[in-house]
């Protein structure tokens, strides 16, 4: 980890948004275990860290990283929207269908008053949704 405001030489010569990005992406490498996934006391670590000695360009720093941590989390946590029946049954059938475990994704899942009745599960920029909503939504598009 970086020591108060010590850059590698090699950093000194970049330009601000190319050191900014080499930087945020060096402490999203350093966030990760074997399996690419986040450590939560390795990112708590580092933020200290960087709380404790701010690099130049600090907030910009925080704002890199903070969108490399969005985007990565993204692809392997999922969210799985349901009304009627039981969540965690859905979630389990789910995670039992093949192209969940291709994606070996954590499924996060809670009740929406946004549906009527059914699901809607997004990982990363995949949505797979069957709602009463989804389908009267689709017999509105084919009658238009």
């Amino acid at each position: 980890m970086m020591k108060g405001n010590a850059l590698p030489s090699r950093l000194k010569i970049m330009s601000n948004s190319a050191r900014v990005n080499k930087i945020a992406d060096l402490l999203f490498s350093r966030s990760l275990d074997a399996n690419e996934r986040f450590v939560e006391d390795k990112v708590s670590e580092i933020l200290k860290e960087l709380r404790q000695n701010p690099p130049p360009n600090y907030i910009e720093i925080l704002k890199r990283f903070a969108f490399l941590v969005r985007r990565h989390v993204s692809t392997y946590q999922g969210t799985l929207q349901y009304m009627g029946g039981d969540g965690v049954e859905i979630a389990d059938r789910l995670g039992q269908k093949e192209f969940i475990k291709n994606k070996t994704a954590e499924i996060k899942s809670y009740k929406s008053a946004s549906l009527i009745a059914g699901f809607k599960l997004k990982i990363g920029d995949d949505v797979y949704e069957d709602s009463i909503a989804n389908r009267l939504n689709n017999i509105r598009k084919a009658l238009l």
